[in-house]
């Protein structure tokens, strides 16, 4: 793709007309829009299961990465008719946007829309998420290894409760972990299973990880965040970019893979690449459906163990 004011371009049968694509996004690699188009159309096969039927929220930056940004739930007034939509009643209507094709994904790039941030629940169920998300976010000084081992804390944790946990790396210095469930629990009883989760974490290892909500009380360790879970919240997409000093990529890994690896390893340059070698490494939290009901069983009989 090269600059010009605009190019018309077919995908999926739907004509979009693409603008200003010599716009750099990221100046300190010159990156520009093309690329960010560029990138979600080579990643649509794998990113697109994990966005579809998910109402969803995007940062946009217009002017790039140095300059204002701002959310967008709200699909805009010019959407395209063919660009499904879920209405939410609420305080006020909103119309969420939903990815359920590359066109999509390339009509919302061309908005400098970076990062994608969907529901951990569908719209076939919104009010109860499939999906459970524990949010490893290091307070400064420690960073992304800090981040790692407090992930690798937290499989062992689930993997003596039974329970299987997909990691994914945010795409800045923290790691993402996900539990795929069943359908069955409100967005409350989510947040408060992944808040149980975290401070078992956060009792096994005080000095590294804590589940304090105030930033000054985390004093330099790895934060637990279940809040994330809960109704209104979401959590980064895997393979969404991120709006750092590099397009760096919210990447799932193995837990292998994890040990070793840095942020900087996974930009819009390299996964394409990785992901035409290894396929979706997050395929599996899209098949994988546990029950989780005997441990919120037991906790709820625990006085105290959900709040």
């Amino acid at each position: 793709m090269v600059a010009s004011a605009s190019v018309p371009v077919v995908i999926d049968g739907r004509v979009i007309r693409l603008t200003n694509l010599g716009k750099v996004l990221w100046p300190a690699g010159g990156y520009t829009k093309a690329d960010l188009i560029r990138y979600y159309t080579l990643v649509a096969p794998v990113l697109l299961p994990h966005l579809r039927g998910r109402p969803l929220t995007v940062t946009r930056f217009p002017d790039g990465v140095e300059g204002a940004s701002f959310y967008q739930k709200n699909a805009p007034a010019h959407t395209p008719a063919w660009v499904r939509t879920y209405r939410v009643h609420g305080d006020k209507r909103i119309d969420y946007i939903l990815a359920e094709d590359t066109a999509t994904l390339v009509w919302l790039a061309n908005q400098a829309c970076i990062e994608l941030h969907p529901w951990l629940s569908t719209v076939d169920a919104p009010e109860r998420p499939d999906r459970i998300v524990i949010d490893l976010d290091p307070d400064p000084p420690a960073g992304f290894r800090e981040a790692r081992r407090i992930a690798l804390v937290v499989k062992q944790v689930l993997d003596r409760m039974g329970l299987r946990g997909y990691p994914k790396l945010s795409g800045a210095t923290g790691v993402h972990i996900t539990i795929p469930v069943v359908p069955r629990y409100p967005y409350s009883v989510a947040s408060r299973f992944a808040g149980f989760v975290g401070r078992i974490v956060a009792d096994l290892f005080p000095d590294e990880a804590t589940v304090e909500r105030r930033v000054r009380d985390r004093k330099g360790r790895v934060y637990v965040d279940h809040l994330q879970n809960l109704p209104g919240k979401t959590i980064v997409a895997a393979y969404s970019v991120r709006p750092g000093k590099r397009p760096t990529v919210s990447m799932p890994v193995t837990w292998e893979v994890l040990e070793t690896c840095e942020p900087e390893d996974f930009t819009i340059d390299t996964v394409p690449a990785l992901v035409q070698r290894h396929g979706d490494r997050a395929a599996p939290v899209l098949a994988d459906h546990q029950d989780i009901s005997p441990w919120v069983a037991e906790l709820s009989a625990s006085p105290g163990a959900l709040v």
